[in-house]
């Protein structure tokens, strides 16, 4: 921060002291333990993680100097100090610390200290003059790359911030961060750096501290520019700030990320807010205020959802109508805008030096009047230091460890444990005197930092800590080389063959909350094919063609749950359920596929069912396509033609309108995978008739994506402020292990199947709205040397990109079995011979050895489900809500009640779940059992039972009757999981082991 004084280099000396001294425990300040928190003033002794990493950090304008050598331009913060009255004794940064012909003592004091990295900002004005590209100063890239040379040369690595507040003035004269035009300079600015000096850089800051520069710069005017407009400017210019860093991330991420390898983030500052009185929930409530218009300003719609926090939309727009403003003094962001924030950190960098305590304050008073509009009145709360805190040589500094500790626990409470947190600066000041004995500074960093080693433990990503030491910043990184390597994860797969508890029965249970579910679709359950005004979908056509499915089955009446479904109701009540995931019919719901056509029939079948479902007390988890597009709409073309994307929108807004209010799980779609290779990819499924590997299926891949996209946004849009259901999309996969782990091409088949399968619909929507790289470079190179004009994988535009990107708030999984799989080169040079499936370059099988079951496809692999688990939250990270949406085993078309194959892969599926949480650390949210009933199995009729519950379809009333396997999973549900038989109380069924129960599939299937 600017008010800090600058004074030499020197001072790092004493810092060095700080290794030492956090061996005694002897800390000066103590608190009122007002959190009955025993650690509080506890001296945590512990080292930090392996690969600390040390450094250190400036700013441009507070150590270059040289403020009008060569071809500078002059800086806002130039014309602040020259026009005198604005800063202490009329001090300026002319010369400053002279680094800019000084850097190489700077690097060698660095280097002498054994640190690893170096944060420091490039200033704007010396590298373009007048801040366009046009006027790039090749002095100013010849320092830069000067000082990055030399930081490389003594193994430091440059951690770079883009803007530490030194504005060109002839951006300033224009508007600066009042014009909206500044976001494309600033991207212009951003550009140069990285194209000029990314290839060194790892590690990207847009902005430090821009609360600063917003309230401080425009809000009270005591920083440059000196502007004074609390009430509207500051609003405008945080609008600008967070397009200026969204923008410069996404120019980063499209056109250097593939080949700098880098992060980039932003570093936001703020005290921890401590509620005055915490048994007054209104001091509370006042304290998170204050942290949502400091921290979260910024924060929430870059981390979390792309637009700002509710609470300052809410109290800025609600005082702008009384104040008589005609709308919030709050800019909104578009739709657009907030899709192009969201998601744009890949880590969060935090400033933090102090704790204020915090109050609410009456509402409303003193701020009636337009004249009286201000960001501090906007938040209606009363904020001040303890007088008894001890102090520093800045008035708004007061020294209170433990904040800093409750402060990066909220953080990771607010914005997810796994966002990497950098703290970029923490120091103390003192008084401008001559002191190399600074006793307050080494007792400060102590207690500062054991504070974040205490915080450390818990489970987040705790990066850095930049200590500020007066010109320069000592900093502690941990885990940075960690932090950069995750940037591409790398795929490495479990030891098969040497892993402990691979079969080992886990005794536990599952954590509070977790979810129990049983799950069917429409066209498998439902039958009424042609009831009231129903239209005939792709799977009723299929069907009705003859030839297709075993024995010729269909669905006409299926489990006949249309008219039976209080049953289905009653048989997971039995079980105590807590969810049921169903499908609905689109054609059911729109006979001919558009909302013009809706069905009132439609819509009181779904009612109906969902009535019953609330009614005992089993939550809807809905999809909302699981197959049966209406015909009507497939004879237009269905999912290669690009109308579909709004008709279903469409068709979702009907469904979130109608059913919504009691609907807390929506799933788009179900295994896309599926439908998209089997039924435009090969004859085996609906709609069967459109048979192209190559392209279409491609097509119609990017068609389901934008559609799942649209979905998601028309919901958040249209539904979110009245109905609090989450939405994501149901994907499976089998798990592939390499055919030999020894051999590295094996491994790369491996995790590129996983990409061709799994990825080219996760990738878009869980990462960055893009179809996976291996996806894009294969098909690419396939394409043209069989001789397309272009890739055979329609590309999506950068608009779309970030349409789809974070479309999705829990991941589902289906997931049945495992592969083996291995690299193969085949002859598929002539466009004949394009596929899906050669382009993916892999040889995949089953182990005969494996038991099977009545799927020819299915063999037991109990272990492929953790991995495949671990897989998922090590590629699209350890926060994301994980449900398992389908898992189950078929038998045989026989009346077989006492299914003990069912049970013992329950058990052992189930039973590598919980290992996934417990051991690995997946975030898995739930399970579902598939299914609830026996029904028709797709293209083998109903020849095949994966049910729970016995169906006799030749029975005219299909008679459902409880299985072994419907018991057992009621056991489970009941227990939520497998309690240790070892202690009291504790059932013994369970102490089977995993090789054991796997043992005894094998068993129940060989004799």
């Amino acid at each position: 921060m600017g008010t800090r004084p600058t004074t030499s280099l020197l001072c790092l000396l004493a810092l060095a002291l700080v290794s030492a001294a956090v061996a005694e425990d002897k800390i000066e300040f103590v608190y009122p333990d007002i959190y009955n928190d025993p650690e509080r003033d506890t001296f945590l002794y512990g080292t930090f993680p392996e690969g600390f990493v040390w450094s250190s950090a400036t700013s441009s304008y507070q150590i270059e100097g040289a403020w009008n050598v060569s071809d500078k331009g002059v800086g806002i913060w130039d014309t602040f100090t020259h026009e005198g009255g604005h800063v202490a004794n009329n001090d300026n940064g002319d010369v400053a610390c002279d680094s800019y012909h000084k850097y190489k003592e700077d690097v060698a004091l660095m280097k002498a200290m054994g640190l690893h990295y170096y944060r420091f900002s490039i200033s704007w004005p010396r590298l373009m003059p007048d801040g366009t590209a046009a006027s790039l100063s090749t002095d100013g890239v010849c320092y830069y790359n000067d000082l990055i040379n030399e930081l490389v040369a003594n193994d430091i690595a440059p951690m770079v911030t883009l803007y530490h507040w030194d504005l060109p003035q002839a951006l300033q004269n224009h508007g600066g961060w009042v014009n909206e035009t500044i976001v494309d300079r600033f991207n212009d600015y951003a550009r140069a750096c990285y194209e000029n000096f990314g290839d060194r850089v790892k590690l990207w800051i847009t902005f430090n501290e821009p609360w600063i520069v917003s309230l401080l710069g425009h809000g009270s005017g005591a920083f440059a520019p000196g502007i004074a407009e609390p009430a509207i400017t500051v609003y405008t210019v945080t609008h600008h700030l967070i397009l200026s860093h969204a923008l410069a991330y996404h120019t980063y991420r499209l056109d250097f990320k593939a080949t700098q390898n880098g992060q980039v983030g932003i570093t936001l500052n703020t005290d921890f807010i401590e509620p005055a009185d915490r048994s007054k929930p209104a001091d509370i409530e006042a304290a998170d205020t204050t942290l949502q218009f400091n921290f979260g300003w910024f924060a929430h719609p870059i981390y979390i959802d792309g637009d700002y926090p509710e609470i300052m939309k809410t109290n800025i727009a609600r005082k702008s109508a009384y104040q008589g403003f005609e709308k919030s003094r709050l800019p909104e962001f578009t739709t657009y805008q907030k899709a192009l924030i969201k998601g744009t950190g890949d880590f969060i960098g935090l400033n933090h030096y102090t704790t204020t305590l915090a109050t609410n304050a009456t509402p409303d008073v003193g701020d009636r009047n337009a004249s009286d509009a201000s960001y501090w009145s906007d938040q209606n709360i009363w904020s001040w230091k303890d007088p008894n805190w001890p102090g520093s040589g800045s008035s708004w500094l007061q020294i209170v460890p433990w904040g800093i500790r409750r402060l990066l626990k909220w953080i990771s409470d607010e914005y997810g444990s796994d966002i990497p947190i950098y703290v970029t600066e923490n120091g103390v000041s003192t008084k401008d005197v001559f002191e190399l004995e600074d006793t307050i500074r080494v007792d400060y960093y102590k207690s500062y930092i054991n504070e974040v080693l205490k915080e450390r433990r818990m489970m987040f990503k705790m990066c850095s800590v930049c200590l500020s030491a007066v010109s320069l910043y000592l900093a502690f990184v941990a885990g940075l080389a960690t932090a950069l390597a995750e940037d591409r994860i790398e795929f490495v797969y479990p030891d098969a063959y040497n892993d402990t508890t691979r079969d080992t029965f886990l005794y536990g249970t599952f954590p509070e909350g977790f979810v129990w579910s049983t799950a069917t679709s429409s066209y498998q359950i439902e039958g009424a094919w042609n009831v009231s005004d129903k239209g005939p979908s792709v799977w009723d056509t299929f069907t009705h063609e003859g030839g297709n499915i075993e024995n010729d089955d269909n669905g006409d009446i299926a489990c006949d749950s249309y008219h039976k479904y209080k049953e289905d109701v009653a048989l997971m009540k039995a079980m105590g359920l807590q969810f049921y995931r169903f499908s609905i019919s689109w054609p059911r719901l729109m006979p001919d596929g558009t909302a013009a056509s809706l069905s009132t029939d439609g819509l009181r079948y779904y009612n109906d069912l969902i009535d019953e479902l609330v009614a005992n007390d089993i939550a809807p988890m809905v999809t909302l396509y699981h197959w049966d597009l209406p015909q009507a709409l497939q004879d237009h073309g269905g999912w290669v033609n690009e109308t579909i994307v709004e008709l279903f929108n469409d068709y979702a807004r009907v469904c979130f309108e109608n059913f919504g209010d009691r609907v807390p799980f929506w799933i788009t779609f179900n295994e896309p995978w599926i439908f998209t290779l089997l039924g435009y990819g090969t004859t085996m499924f609906a709609p069967g008739n459109v048979v192209d590997p190559s392209v279409k299926i491609y097509t119609v891949g990017r068609h389901i994506i934008l559609a799942h996209a649209t979905a998601y946004h028309t919901f958040q849009r249209e539904f979110a402020s009245t109905q609090t259901a989450k939405i994501g999309i149901t994907l499976n996969s089998d798990y592939f292990e390499p055919a030999d782990r020894t051999r590295q091409s094996d491994l790369d088949a491996a995790d590129r199947v996983l990409r061709f399968n799994l990825g080219w619909f996760a990738n878009p929507i869980f990462k960055n709205g893009d179809y996976p790289e291996i996806m894009k470079t294969e098909i690419g190179a396939k394409s043209a040397y069989q001789g397309f004009s272009q890739s055979r994988l329609p590309p999506f535009t950068d608009m779309e990109k970030e349409f789809i990107k974070g479309t999705a708030d829990f991941f589902g999984l289906n997931q049945y079995t495992t592969m083996y799989v291995t690299n193969t080169t085949v002859d598929d040079s002539l466009p004949s011979q394009a596929s899906y499936l050669t382009d993916r370059g892999v040889y995949t099988y089953r182990d005969p050895a494996w038991p099977g079951a009545a799927s020819d496809w299915l063999k037991i692999v109990p272990w492929g489900i953790r991995r495949i688990l671990k897989w998922l939250a090590d590629e699209y990270g350890r926060e994301l809500p994980i449900y398992i949406t389908e898992n189950g085993i078929s038998t045989h078309d026989v009346l077989e009640l006492d299914d003990k194959i069912r049970v013992d892969y329950y058990k052992a599926y189930i039973n590598e779940v919980l290992k996934a949480i417990e051991l690995d650390k997946v975030n898995v949210k739930g399970y579902t059992a598939w299914s609830l009933m026996d029904n028709f199995e797709w293209a083998s009729g109903y020849t095949e039972r994966f049910g729970m519950h016995y169906v006799d379809f030749n029975d005219p009333e299909r008679a459902r009757t409880a299985k072994a396997s419907a018991k057992f999973y009621a056991t489970v549900v009941a227990e939520n999981g497998f309690p240790d038989p070892s202690v009291s109380g504790a059932p013994a069924s369970v102490t089977v082991s995993l090789a054991g129960l796997v043992a005894s599939i094998a068993f129940a299937l060989f004799n």
